[in-house]
């Protein structure tokens, strides 16, 4: 952890927690500004019984025996023991024909798993099986008859399968035609159609943009790993239906976004979902800010997309940019923010390294005498000419290594979240406990949704 100085100059540091990174900065209109990111065994048991009589036990002596009996008559006792027998049935009559029955082939898909019990009767068990026309992917056992695996292709297969009993009596039958569909995927250019993600309050899920697949049953459900967003306070998603359920129960304001994934037999696709808070603190700072090419839309995800096999990067130059104020805040006017960005595939690789971090939200600008080719640089006071001053302007910007396997071919969710403070007096907006008190609960949600192009 880095810790920020102490004297009273523009200073930035940084604090870090699991999942999150924090980062704080000073600036002020009269001086330089610098910002970035600072158990069981088993057991038995035994039940015998016992009774007394008068009879004496039995003694024996060097080979004779004594034995003292009383008056009392005794019973003879009888053991005998009869030997099991075993009654052996003839009959003339053979056995059932041997006969097999493929039952109703469901449908498959291309990368889902699948399986299939056919039937089989008559003959001499035991009996051995065979198939020919699967689809690649897809095997017979031989012992048992059951048809599984992951088929690799779609298509209209015509499958046969075969029985032999113990005596080699043979049985064939042929199938009706095993369909296997295209894979079950999310139609991402209909989902982007309709907007960045599946929004609170609307009339869609993801299974809106589903197509392939093979008809059975799917479930949602919201990961909670590196990519996977913020759920918000108070949502959640029903697993049957794959809505939003529930009420938002934030009070920051601005927006979250998350990842919803949907499975059908083993086979899990992503979409994104938000909610946003459109309340703020009574005293809170305005917030604006302009993204995608568009105009006061911060209260909407940004959607970037990136190539799946390069090392990742996020700065629009600009875009996004925002503008907080707060009215008057005066000819020295002193600003102060922190961050934190939810766990992704950005912040990893070389960028760690680097002065500047991974992320932050002062401008980004090309720098050829940087081992990275880039630096950022100060935030700028508003406006950016004359007095009094009534804010700060800051975009944002992230950098990682190429992506993981499992991120190139599924969105993900960064979210970052801000606190900000503006204040005349320098002490009022330094360090993180500063900005959270003297920022007037002045709080902003931001999801930047990342697509594989």
């Amino acid at each position: 952890m880095r810790r920020f100085a102490s004297e009273g100059r523009d200073r930035r540091g940084r604090l870090s927690g699991p999942g999150w990174t924090w980062m704080f900065v000073l600036g002020a209109a009269a001086l330089p500004m610098a910002c970035s990111d600072d158990d069981a065994a088993g057991g038995g048991s035994y039940v015998g019984s016992a009774t007394q009589t008068s009879q004496s036990p039995a003694t024996t002596t060097d080979g004779e025996t004594t034995t003292t009996t009383t008056d009392e008559p005794t019973s003879p006792t009888t053991v005998t023991t009869e030997e099991p027998t075993t009654t052996l049935v003839t009959t003339d009559e053979p056995p059932p024909a041997l006969a097999v029955d493929c039952g109703a082939l469901p449908k498959g898909a291309q990368g889902a798993e699948y399986q299939h019990q056919p039937t089989a009767s008559g003959g001499v068990p035991k009996y051995t099986w065979a198939a020919s026309g699967l689809p690649d992917g897809l095997a017979i056992n031989p012992a048992s008859g059951e048809i599984s695996g992951v088929p690799t292709s779609s298509g209209e297969f015509t499958v046969e399968i075969t029985v032999t009993d113990l005596e080699d009596n043979v049985a064939t039958a042929s199938c009706p035609a095993l369909t296997v569909g295209d894979q079950l995927k999310v139609d991402y250019d209909a989902l982007a159609a309709d907007g960045p993600c599946v929004a609170a309050g609307g009339d869609k899920t993801i299974l809106d943009y589903i197509t392939g697949g093979d008809g059975s049953p799917i479930t949602c459900s919201t990961p909670s790993g590196s990519g996977d967003g913020k759920v918000p306070t108070g949502l959640g998603v029903d697993d049957q239906s794959c809505a939003i359920v529930g009420t938002i129960g934030e009070s920051r304001y601005g927006n979250w976004a998350w990842i919803v994934a949907a499975e059908q037999s083993g086979v899990k696709v992503y979409a994104p979902y938000c909610a946003k808070q459109t309340q703020q603190a009574p005293k809170a700072y305005a917030i604006s800010g302009d993204h995608s090419g568009q105009m006061d839309n911060a209260l909407e995800p940004m959607v970037v997309d990136f190539e799946p096999d390069q090392p990742l990067r996020f700065d629009g130059d600009a875009d996004p940019r925002f503008e907080v104020k707060k009215g008057t805040c005066g000819d020295s006017c002193f600003f102060g923010f922190l961050y934190r960005v939810t766990m992704s595939p950005f912040g990893t690789g070389e960028c760690k390294a680097d002065k500047d971090g991974c992320s932050g939200l002062c401008p980004l600008v090309a720098d050829a005498n940087e081992p990275d080719g880039d630096k950022a640089i100060q935030c700028s006071l508003l406006p950016l000419m004359g007095t009094p001053k009534t804010g700060f302007s800051h975009e944002m910007w992230a950098k990682g290594d190429v992506p993981p396997e499992e991120f190139k071919t599924r969105p993900f969710v960064v979210q970052w979240s801000i606190d900000y403070c503006l204040s005349n007096a320098a002490p009022d907006c330094q360090g993180k406990d500063a900005i959270l008190a003297n920022g007037d609960n002045s709080s902003f949600e931001f999801p930047v949704i990342f697509r594989p192009q």
